[in-house]
């Protein structure tokens, strides 16, 4: 009996390796790391085949589909899909890596930014060190795109019922009816996220192991990275997950990454007012010739807030329409909408019966907006025609399905699943809703419709942001105005961050740096990716002169940059349409 126990073990040793050793446990992700990852030829229509920057680079550039588990905390639960764009290096033989890009959201789809950002780069000055530079990156680096889980050509998400939601006025209307018509509508949306089987899996973590898991299947041992704005929120969630794999990551246009993501969207209505207030208000101020509307930058500063409840709508609708609170060349055009409207409230104080939108554009042809200036007055004007049609339908808005865009289902899932809300009663959303409409009023009511307050917590673990400490040093870029991630959150973050070096483009509110024509920011990115050199812990960047403020030394820091050609920029204007489109859809990051 003895002798048979004794073989018995010999024989189940030899089954374990023959050794005594303890078999090696097998990784659940092995088969998702271990996929062969097939590359083919993109649907032009997804990349924008018809631009310069498809005809130029086509030949590099390919797409694929990668399986990701739906659940990397139990991966047996089945896969999702994730869409992946690379633009290859141009020098095979002295390729350095692959460097990842996402442009925001959460929602936004980054597949065609590989393209337009290798165009961007790609087809800088030969003539100048940071032209020459920037070129050296997309030589030696695949430029890779694509779309987060929940977008696009990824697993989507989606947010809808068969229900009906409640009419609702401009938020500042803080009228009990109003507050009630958000709250019903902010209860049902996120009711109907909850009803999606994919909701529990859109979130960043799963997002920044997605991103992971493409680094391994290009076969690179470290993660290079361009986030903007949403962007950020990645990579620094990125960063503290996985510290000791972080390479040359740019943070653009910072998020407080720090604590629970809400405390972004709260900050967002202070930091739009504040363009509006603190930065168009005194440019037009300074430009009556142009503008009509003074030289008294606080009184201009008052005309959004004289305006009654459809004006600020219609304005607002202008407003994202020109996208003048994300991109500082667009000044110009921000103070002409408040002349229009100031014109516009103007002939209706002036014209009390007015109630047909026909009888109100004949009043707008007859009002002089800038009387010194005929194609100052053509444009205002036209301006405020534009704002017709949205003033008159603000009286009575209109019910709408319970449904959200894909755009707006994954920024509201990930928003309400990544962090606990600051606060789980609706009422302190209409509190501060208040006290934000009173104070900014352009968008501060809107926090009262927080979908997160009844979407019963987060389905992940944000990682201490302590460990990002030990990564690679992360270079972060940041407007001194931001609208959409305030400074003082991304100055937050930098202090988190001992490793980052932050560079501030000062008197500018552009969100996204990177598309910017910046000659100071071109050289800091070039020396970074080529050489991996970061600036010092803390500097700036001055930005070019604005509209007829065009100084001499203005002058030569914008020819330093005169160089760039015209694929470049078609590229540039291609990346700022994109960041518009996600700032179009609402106060997004």
């Amino acid at each position: 009996m003895a002798g048979g126990l004794a073989a018995a073990a010999l024989a189940a040793l030899a089954a374990c390796g023959g050794d005594g050793a303890v078999p090696a446990p097998v990784d659940p992700l092995q088969p998702y790391r271990d996929q062969v990852v097939s590359w083919h030829e993109c649907d032009p229509e997804t990349v924008g085949g018809e631009s310069p920057a498809y005809i130029t680079l086509n030949k590099r550039l390919s797409c694929a589909t990668i399986r990701v588990p739906l659940d990397y905390s139990n991966p047996t639960k089945g896969d999702a899909v994730v869409a992946v764009s690379r633009v290859a290096a141009g020098e095979p033989s002295q390729r350095l890596g692959a460097i990842l890009v996402n442009p925001g959201g959460p929602g936004g789809d980054g597949l065609a930014w590989s393209l337009n950002l290798a165009a961007l780069w790609g087809n800088a000055s030969e003539s100048t060190t940071t032209g020459q530079q920037l070129r050296t990156i997309t030589q030696r680096y695949d430029m890779i795109g694509f779309s987060p889980r929940g977008v696009g050509a990824s697993s989507r998400m989606y947010c809808g019922t068969s229900g009906m939601l409640r009419p609702e006025h401009h938020s500042s209307d803080r009228s009990e009816a109003n507050v009630a018509a958000m709250l019903f509508n902010a209860n049902a949306l996120g009711d109907a996220c909850l009803r999606n089987p994919l909701v529990k899996y859109i979130n960043t973590d799963a997002t920044v192991r997605d991103m992971d898991l493409i680094r391994e299947l290009l076969g690179d041992p470290k993660f290079n990275y361009v986030g903007i704005s949403y962007g950020t929120w990645l990579g620094a969630w990125y960063a503290s997950l996985f510290p000791e794999r972080v390479g040359r990551v740019v943070l653009d246009s910072s998020m407080d990454v720090t604590g629970n993501i809400d405390v972004n969207v709260v900050m967002q209505p202070m930091a739009m007012q504040r363009v509006l207030d603190e930065f168009i208000s005194p440019f037009a101020a300074r430009h009556p010739d142009r503008f009509g509307i003074g030289t008294d930058a606080a009184k201009i500063a008052n005309v959004y807030r004289a305006l009654p409840e459809p004006m600020r709508v219609a304005f607002g609708q202008q407003a994202g329409l020109h996208a003048i609170l994300s991109k500082t060349n667009r000044v110009a055009k921000g103070a002409q909408l408040i002349a229009a409207a100031r014109g516009m409230n103007q002939v209706l104080i002036d014209n009390p019966g007015i109630d047909d939108s026909r009888e109100l554009d004949a009043k707008l042809m007859e009002y002089e907006f800038v009387p010194d200036s005929f194609g100052d007055d053509i444009e205002i004007r036209g301006m405020a025609q534009a704002m017709i049609e949205p003033y008159f339908r603000a009286f009575t808005p209109t019910p709408s399905p319970v449904e959200l865009s894909t755009f707006n289902s994954v920024f509201n899932t990930v928003v309400c699943n990544d962090t606990v809300a600051t606060s789980t009663d609706p009422q302190y959303w209409v509190k501060l809703g208040n006290e934000m409409a009173a104070s900014y009023p352009y968008e501060g009511g809107s926090v009262t419709r927080s979908l997160c307050a009844t979407w019963g917590g987060p389905s992940v673990a944000k990682p201490p942001l302590s460990r990002a400490g030990a990564s690679a040093p992360i270079l972060m870029l940041q407007s001194e105005f931001d609208a959409q991630t305030a400074t003082e959150g991304a100055r937050r973050s930098f202090d988190a961050l001992p490793q980052a070096h932050l560079v501030v483009v000062t008197g500018a509110y552009s969100h996204g740096v990177v598309p910017e024509s910046n000659a100071c920011v071109d050289a800091t990115i070039g020396t970074y990716f080529a050489n991996g050199v970061v600036p010092g812990r803390s500097s700036t960047c001055a930005e070019p002169p604005l509209p007829y403020e065009d100084t001499a030394a203005a002058t030569r820091m914008a020819k330093a940059s005169a160089g760039e050609t015209e694929e470049a920029a078609q590229a540039r204007e291609a990346l700022r349409r994109s960041l518009d489109a996600i700032s179009g859809s609402g106060a997004r990051f």
